[in-house]
């Protein structure tokens, strides 16, 4: 009879000691977890901070995203020989006239490596009167980073360099007041 409560002792005793194993356990499980976000905020979903990039601009310059910080930026990403590129170049130029005084930047990224001849980029920039910067992706790094598989692809990045929206297809002027005006 005296085993009985000993052993009732001892099983309510190992049961204490799981149940204090097993949230510590969890508490370190979300530290870890908590952590592991903090350090991996970087990505393309809303919410995620914009992968940093530097790039070489038509003009020769260099752009990096990061030294964008403070200002709306819209990264879009086309070619000289994709169609819906062409209507959207006019409508993003107007909008960029407007609104380069408000702390907005367009930054249309050029996929380099998919035109025929270099010169036509210079030739589409002339034609259209494209002011905003254009950075040339000569090796599609920044193209596969920002998964612009079709194109025009455009991120709305807010001042403190966070991803807002992605958008695939050509923008007009109405549609860029609209993003740009709902972001902080």
């Amino acid at each position: 009879m005296k085993l009985k409560p000993v052993l009732i002792i001892i099983v309510f005793a190992a049961l204490i000691g799981l149940a204090l194993y097993t949230t510590q356990k969890e508490n370190e499980e979300a530290e870890s977890r908590n952590e592991t976000s903090s350090e991996n905020q970087t990505g393309l979903k809303p919410g995620s901070l914009a992968p940093d990039f530097t790039l070489n601009t038509l003009d020769g310059n260099s752009l990096s995203l990061k030294d964008l910080r403070g200002k709306k930026v819209i990264v879009n990403f086309w070619a000289t020989w994709c169609p819906p590129c062409r209507e959207e170049m006019p409508e993003m130029q107007r909008f960029y006239n407007d609104f380069k005084q408000k702390d907005v930047e367009i930054v249309a990224i050029n996929l380099a490596y998919s035109e025929t001849k270099p010169e036509k980029i210079r030739e589409f920039v002339e034609e259209y009167q494209l002011t905003f910067p254009i950075p040339l992706d000569e090796k599609n790094t920044i193209g596969k980073q920002f998964r612009a598989v079709s194109i025009p692809t455009s991120y709305f990045i807010d001042t403190q360099g966070i991803i807002r929206k992605m958008h695939i297809g050509p923008m007009n002027y109405d549609f860029l007041e609209e993003e740009i005006n709902s972001m902080k």
